[in-house]
């Protein structure tokens, strides 16, 4: 498994708990959420141009809610990324 891959992982998780349990800090741990998006869409050979650029928006949109507070939101679109996960993995894991 990559790094990134790991790493998005985790910090999807602690987003996660930060958001649902407000342990940890959302606005703290999104920038290492992105990073490792970024490394990972750079690093993965497997995934489609145009899939990748999805689902790097997600993540940019997921960022603007948490910049606004709107955690609601911000849950909508983790459950898409969860879809999209799902998805890709059906499509492209092998």
């Amino acid at each position: 498994m990559l790094e990134s891959k790991k790493k998005m992982a985790q910090s999807f998780s602690d987003l996660k708990v930060a958001l649902e349990k407000g342990k940890g800090f959302p606005e703290e741990i999104f920038p290492v959420f992105e990073k490792s998006c970024q490394e990972f869409a750079r690093e993965t050979g497997k995934l489609p141009a145009e899939i990748l650029q999805q689902f790097l928006d997600l993540v940019q949109r997921i960022g603007e809610k948490i910049k606004q507070g709107n955690n609601r939101a911000v849950f909508e679109q983790m459950e898409e990324m969860k879809r999209m996960k799902k998805s890709c993995h059906d499509q492209y894991k092998k």
